[in-house]
């Protein structure tokens, strides 16, 4: 049955609340990036493109521009509809600019490798939109800077530590991309370390004038659900076309993917598979899902500092 990707993508363009969202919505991505190469590679196949290499070489060109530019922008939407642990804001802007090329550069070297492992090398990748991202501004934080009464406006939110990359494998949960769930949790994990400073103009006790304040802040957190309504929806028929990617990066060979059971099988992998890991990434998972944002900074704490 066809389909118009469009016209299912356009009510959702740019929302991202939750870890399922992200994951519904690089169903959407990659299915779309499906029909627009299978255009492109007729021409490879018959030669008519006008670059060096054989018809496979452009095929994975293609591929690797495609996988990462929509790896970047889901990444980038997920992470904005997020919030800083401390001071509880959203990222304005992140660096997909870097984390793009960076990605196009490690599927390329992940694919000539024999020991290469993407979950594994993808992580640069990550920390690369992270170096200068810069916070929404207003409201200012939440929590005054210290010695302060009330944080007025903010002047600058900056992230200035990548955080520390920590791949996570558990095993395959239903149809479900095995790949794609390991990377959420390892991407959930990773935000627990990345970090950076608040400079805000602060209202101090009487009878100091307003003055600048610094509050330094760790830990980012995205929801693993949330209640969207692109959850509703029915992905069958995308789901069939993404399984034809060189990446498989949207279900599994074992079984059909709906979007009710992403909720599920999402919850099982946190909860589960947090279950195999070491104690620390165990609490950090935890905390993940129940949301305990005490819990997810000294899980953070302890992820940064190797212990």
């Amino acid at each position: 049955m066809a389909i118009n990707l469009q016209k299912i993508k356009s009510p959702f363009k740019g929302k991202s609340a939750s870890w399922s969202d992200f994951y519904l919505n690089m169903a959407l991505e990659m299915a779309e990036n499906v029909a627009k190469s299978k255009a492109g590679s007729l021409l490879a196949n018959r030669g008519l493109l006008d670059f060096t290499g054989d018809s496979e070489s452009l095929k994975n060109i293609n591929n690797n521009y495609w996988f990462a530019q929509s790896l970047t922008e889901e990444y980038d939407k997920v992470v904005k509809g997020g919030k800083t642990i401390i001071g509880g804001r959203s990222v304005a802007i992140g660096n997909t600019v870097a984390m793009q090329a960076t990605l196009i550069g490690i599927l390329s070297s992940t694919q000539l490798s024999k020991t290469g492992d993407l979950l594994r090398d993808i992580g640069p990748a990550v920390q690369a939109y992270w170096m200068g991202a810069q916070l929404e501004k207003f409201p200012p934080p939440n929590i005054p800077c210290p010695g302060s009464l009330k944080n007025i406006t903010t002047i600058l939110g900056v992230n200035f530590s990548p955080g520390v990359w920590t791949p996570i494998s558990i095993p395959p949960m239903g149809s479900i991309s095995p790949w794609l769930l390991n990377f959420i949790l390892s991407a959930s994990v990773h935000l627990l370390t990345v970090g950076g400073l608040y400079t805000c103009t602060c209202q101090y006790p009487p009878p100091a004038p307003p003055a600048p304040g610094i509050l330094p802040w760790v830990g980012y957190f995205i929801k693993p659900f949330s209640g969207n309504p692109i959850s509703s929806l029915d992905f069958k028929d995308m789901v069939s076309l993404a399984v034809g990617t060189g990446f498989n990066a949207i279900t599994s060979d074992s079984g059909e993917l709906s979007a009710s059971n992403v909720l599920t099988q999402l919850s099982k992998g946190f909860i589960e598979g947090g279950e195999l890991q070491e104690p620390q990434i165990q609490a950090a998972l935890q905390a993940i899902v129940s949301g305990d944002e005490k819990a997810m900074a000294q899980a953070g704490s302890k992820i940064s500092s190797g212990g």
